[in-house]
């Protein structure tokens, strides 16, 4: 179970960065408005978040 929180963990965190490069990159080369990349950063956050809400089996 350990390393399922760990991916979960790792994985959110990897969501969380492409969101957030994709929406400066966005916002820097003045693209059309898009929420996709704000919907992953969420999604990142959201993994995060569960990753530290589940418990380990003993």
């Amino acid at each position: 179970m350990k390393t399922a929180i760990t991916i979960t963990r790792y994985f959110g965190i990897f969501m969380l960065f492409i969101g957030v490069v994709l929406n400066l990159k966005m916002y820097l080369l003045v693209e059309s408005p898009t929420y996709m990349f704000t919907i992953l950063s969420f999604f990142g956050i959201l993994l995060i978040g569960i990753s530290y809400l589940m418990k380990p089996k003993a």
